[in-house]
């Protein structure tokens, strides 16, 4: 197409991320090179509505069929064009040449007055076929590849009634000279994939406090998990410009592999620095994820069902004194935990309690002011937040077996699980500088959530994280139904209750090796696998054809706020899809891709995608069932004294009478000396499920652990998994 007739059409103004992109672009053609990805397709994908589900997705997100042309006026103008057919290539090739033909794609440079900054390829061969995305930089900040593939899943489904699902297994295109490759930037700031390598591998070693990784070790066989991969893509977006998705890190676990993944964002050194405002702040808002935390809170009447009460027991004797000493140095290093919340014409706002002013709140207790207290007492305690701490700690002797048993009470409004794996590590530091007549030393000062709150609220709704979790879960099934397929005689049918009770399964030897073997064949995770095993599970009994399940994203979006204890945590909700002539293997890469895709969308609390897809605030949730993993459990550990002396401690399970969730499975990855454990506990909700039923789903699940033991089995299809 001419740049005449671009100029004939109604102009929009390019962003400024497109303006130093294009900018970029006519300067250094050769170091912004278009992005190339590709899968093979299932036999059952039908080519020709592939086509028009390409073409739907175009008209949906015009982006991707954009120009681009400099004004006159020294404006650089966008035009969204017309037909999206320019987006769609065919390519027949025969499988000798196939990869010479997949490698010449992208390799062309982009005109972008001519030529759309995104192609999809369906190439066709004799022995199977494919589709490759062929996607330029320019698009990086309206159109994700994440976000395409999402919508093109939808498209498809829609054209074919949800008889077979968009199945597609990522093909490896290596790129020649790697360690030559140069990643985009601006000029001297260019950084080839060996430095970006070089980068992500010290970031491997300073995360997992190992300095022998080498660039080719995979960071999940070292140790990683998902919560310290969240550390280092922050790490890497805010300290050097580099972005990787958590899809990138499953697929590419090495630091090698990793940064041929890598984007180099061109970032404006000179952006202005938000700065905290914590101490000039009496009354400040809430984050999002607070603000949904609050309604619900006060929803449920402020009762107890957002207490997290958790119990340790100590296995050798305990300084008290120096526990809590230590103890009061979190409180004075973590604002959050002295925070007291108050409501002011109808809106919650949270203030911080000065240093000063701790001598005036009791928040703890010893093993001699706790005679006839129990577990359960302190678990079932109503807070009042505008009154006192949020937090309460108290030593209770087991008068059983001599042992000192620890009740860590603290309301959710001001913890999350990341904040308590923070919390347990500076515990140990602070205990250790306490024993020896000191007091601790902290490397960095620990940011406010207040702080996180007011740049959140100066920051506002990202629009297009709303529409990501509305386009996925528009038509999605909601809640659990089980009734049909179950009896549930013995469910309580009384008015609604969040009265709860819990079981654990523990699973046989050797199944948490046997599910990590999956989970590394399958490039997911731990958490990926056995939260397909649960979602099978409920498919099997209920023979459900989705499940919309809630789980936790982190909700730290700055890399600032990495060490700070609060509650940042938002609920997602994942809509899982059965499709009988999927394989087991599918499945668990289904919801890999869309778990790790999602995490960059977190940042919207649930109750706004709810109200989005028109809800009421008097609905109940999308999900009734919750599944979450608590990995490297840090409530399992040790206190050392500065003589070397270990003190450990176990967690115990307190008494759980209430949830908020109809099945809440809690994914326990226990390390005792070095080696690693399974746990699945289970919190259902009384006026839901009966124990019959929550039995009936654990042997279900232990079925499909026992499943994935057999050799083979992730290429069985759904249809016949248990024939």
């Amino acid at each position: 197409m001419s740049t005449h007739n671009l100029e004939a059409q109604s102009p929009l103004v390019a962003c400024e991320h497109e303006e130093q992109v294009w900018l970029l672009q006519q300067q250094n053609p050769e170091r912004i090179g278009q992005r190339r990805s590709v899968w093979t397709l299932d036999k059952a994908v039908d080519t020709s509505l592939l086509a028009q589900a390409i073409t739907e997705v175009v008209e949906r997100m015009p982006d991707l069929n954009a120009r681009y042309l400099f004004s006159d006026e020294g404006d650089l103008q966008k035009f969204r064009m017309a037909d999206p057919a320019h987006c769609l290539q065919t390519l027949e090739t025969q499988p000798n040449n196939l990869m010479s033909k997949l490698h010449a794609l992208g390799e062309v440079s982009w005109d972008a007055a001519t030529q759309p900054p995104f192609t999809a390829w369906i190439v066709i061969t004799e022995e199977n076929n494919l589709l490759a995305f062929v996607h330029h930089p320019i698009l990086d900040q309206t159109c994700r590849q994440e976000e395409i593939l999402s919508a093109l899943q939808d498209c498809y489904h829609e054209l074919v009634k949800h008889l077979h699902s968009l199945v597609l297994t990522e093909v490896q295109v290596q790129v020649s000279e790697p360690g030559n490759q140069t990643a985009h930037g601006d000029g001297e700031h260019s950084i080839s994939v060996a430095q970006i390598g070089s980068i992500i591998l010290n970031e491997f070693r300073s995360a997992l406090a190992d300095p022998d990784i080498t660039p080719n070790d995979d960071f999940f066989d070292r140790g990683g998990h998902s919560l310290v991969a969240t550390r280092i893509i922050g790490k890497l977006a805010n300290s050097y410009g580099i972005e990787v998705s958590f899809n990138d890190f499953f697929r590419s676990p090495s630091a090698a592999a990793l940064a041929t993944c890598a984007i180099v964002n061109i970032r404006d050194d000179a952006q202005e620095a938000s700065s905290g405002a914590s101490g000039n702040v009496d009354l400040a808002p809430l984050t999002l994820a607070q603000t949904f935390l609050w309604r619900a809170y006060a929803g449920c009447g402020f009762s107890s069902i957002f207490n997290l009460p958790f119990a340790l027991s100590f296995l050798d004797r305990v300084d008290e004194n120096l526990f809590f000493d230590a103890f009061n140095d979190l409180l004075v290093r973590h604002a959050g935990l002295r925070t007291t919340f108050h409501v002011q014409d109808g809106e919650a706002h949270q203030r911080i309690v000065l240093d000063s002013e701790l001598g005036r709140y009791k928040w703890c207790w010893k093993s001699d002011e706790s005679e006839g207290v129990t577990l359960a007492d302190e678990a079932s305690y109503v807070f009042d937040l505008s009154q006192e701490l949020p937090i309460r700690i108290r030593f209770i002797p087991d008068v059983g077996n001599g042992r000192q048993v620890l009740s860590f009470l603290v309301h959710h409004m001001v913890i999350d699980e990341w904040s308590l794996n923070t919390m347990m590590r500076e515990l140990a530091q602070a205990y250790c500088a306490r024993a020896s007549g000191k007091a601790p030393s902290w490397e960095t000062q620990a940011q406010s959530i207040v702080d996180f709150a007011l740049r959140q609220k100066k920051q506002g709704i990202n629009q297009q994280h709303l529409d990501y979790w509305t386009r996925m879960l528009r038509d999605a099934t909601r809640g659990l139904d089980l009734s049909d397929h179950i009896d549930q005689s013995a469910v309580s049918l009384d008015e609604q209750s969040f009265k709860a009770q819990w079981m654990e399964l523990v699973p046989d030897p050797g199944t948490y090796e046997q599910l990590s073997s999956v989970a590394k064949d399958q490039r997911s995770s731990l958490f990926g696998v056995v939260y397909t095993a649960i979602a099978l599970a409920l498919h099997n009994l209920g023979n459900l054809k989705d499940l919309v399940i809630g789980t936790s994203a982190s909700g730290r979006t700055d890399p600032e706020f990495f060490d700070t204890v609060g509650y940042f945590t938002t609920m997602v909700a994942h809509r899982v899809q059965f499709f009988p002539h999927q394989s087991v293997g599918d499945l668990i890469r289904e919801v890999t891709r869309t778990i790790n895709e999602s995490m960059s969308y977190a940042d919207i609390p649930i109750d706004l995608i709810q109200s989005k897809l028109g809800m009421t605030a008097e609905d109940d949730l999308l999900f009734d069932v919750y599944v979450q993993i608590h990995a490297n459990n840090a409530l399992n550990g040790i206190l050392i004294d500065p003589d070397g002396t270990s003190i450990r401690y176990r967690q115990i399970l307190p008494d759980k009478d209430e949830s908020l969730f109809g099945l809440h499975f809690e994914i326990m990855e226990d390390v005792f000396d070095g080696k690693r454990d399974l746990r699945l506990v289970v919190t259902y909700r009384l006026d839901r499920y009966s124990r019959p039923l929550v039995r009936a789903i654990f042997a279900e699940i232990n079925r499909i652990f026992a499943l994935f033991n057999v050799s083979g089995a992730t290429d069985r299809k759904l249809e016949a998994l248990f024939r």
